[in-house]
């Protein structure tokens, strides 16, 4: 079956090209784009690999672990028979997490606690995370969810709000990875090629939205330095996914929400609500495959084709070993795509801003 977005693009341009007066003109634009749909079509049904489902062995850490999409990750993982560590700073939230995966049945897995101050200072992290180190071993798979969004104009956001979020959403993600990364290189037990480090990013690191100054500014940094790992360790090892998720019905949406810009959630509400356990099974699927770019949605997707830049084919795995005919599959579809994804991009910019300027208006109206 069909992608039912696939579909309905498919019938849209069939009606639009019906018409006489416009079938010349969008005849090359249709063959574009239906040319790459059945790019990706045969990506995906005939090139897509399939990740493993059994991680007995392998060590999962988790930051962020103990809410919203890094709990929803943790029980994926910890159901595909892996030993995860939740990392977080509340303690309280921990043990509930952990009790919660002890719940669901597993036996032979453990489930291990870490509360840790993120924001600390480098030294003392370090020190922390090296003794769990010693106790567990090496982490094979690292996966970066502790963040959290303020929406606000710039001009109402706090210098300690920004400070805030660049060393939660940016920072920690950072020296985490500085102080495990080196043991994931340097154990022989497996191969670095087999483990992985994901950073789950935000469609806010792909385009700049009013009222997310300071946050998308956090997740736009992260995103630069996901990519710049990615070619640094692409002959060698972690592999590296990027997750832009939705909004994301947790705890934390509904903290960002309070004194959001009424601009802001008519933007956001127009990208749709995924459930934690849709988002994370999402990534959790593309980290295993070691996919690095992961999308949610046929939506996703194509915000990743179309804010590309200079970035490798969106849907290839590993250029070191991905399938020929699927690096030039994926190649082909985005080079067809990136006209018509243009032109929607640009229509969607100029949609923003009448949102903004529309509720701006109520704004003054309000006031006066």
């Amino acid at each position: 079956m069909l992608n039912r977005t696939v579909q309905h693009v498919l019938l849209f341009f069939i009606r639009v090209t019906s018409h006489h007066a416009f079938s010349l003109q969008l005849v090359p634009v249709s063959f574009a784009v239906v040319l790459a749909l059945c790019c990706y079509i045969l990506w995906r049904f005939y090139f897509q690999s399939r990740p493993p489902t059994n991680l007995k062995g392998y060590n999962v850490l988790i930051t962020g672990g103990s809410s919203g999409i890094g709990l929803s990750l943790a029980e994926l993982f910890y159901l595909s028979d892996a030993n995860v560590t939740l990392l977080a700073r509340d303690q309280n939230k921990l043990i509930s997490a952990q009790e919660k995966l002890h719940a669901s049945g597993r036996r032979g897995c453990q489930v291990r606690t870490l509360s840790v101050d993120l924001c600390a200072e480098f030294q003392p992290l370090k020190n922390q995370l090296e003794e769990y180190i010693l106790s567990t071993g090496p982490v094979d798979i690292l996966v970066h969810c502790a963040g959290y969004a303020v929406s606000r104009t710039f001009l109402d956001t706090t210098p300690d709000t920004i400070e805030g979020l660049i060393k939660t959403n940016y920072l920690s993600a950072v020296n985490v990875t500085k102080i495990l990364l080196p043991h994931m290189l340097s154990d022989r037990t497996r191969s670095s090629r087999d483990r992985r480090i994901s950073f789950v990013c935000s469609m806010a690191g792909q385009v700049g939205v009013y009222g997310f100054a300071a946050y998308s500014a956090s997740k736009y940094a992260l995103r630069g330095f996901a990519e710049v790992l990615r070619m640094e360790l692409e002959h060698s090892g972690p592999l590296i996914t990027l997750a832009f998720p939705p909004d994301t019905d947790t705890p934390g949406l509904a903290a960002e929400n309070v004194g959001k810009p009424s601009a802001t959630l008519e933007i956001s509400s127009a990208g749709g609500l995924a459930t934690p356990e849709q988002a994370a099974y999402t990534i959790f699927r593309d980290i295993l495959d070691g996919a690095f770019n992961s999308s949610y949605g046929f939506e996703g997707k194509a915000l990743s084709w179309a804010t590309a830049g200079l970035a490798l084919p969106v849907s290839i795995r590993d250029i070191h070993q991905d399938n020929i005919f699927k690096i030039i599959l994926s190649s082909i579809a985005e080079v067809l795509v990136a006209g018509p994804l243009r032109a929607v991009g640009i229509g969607y910019a100029f949609w923003m801003r009448r949102v903004v300027s529309r509720h701006m208006g109520k704004n003054v109206r309000s006031s006066g």
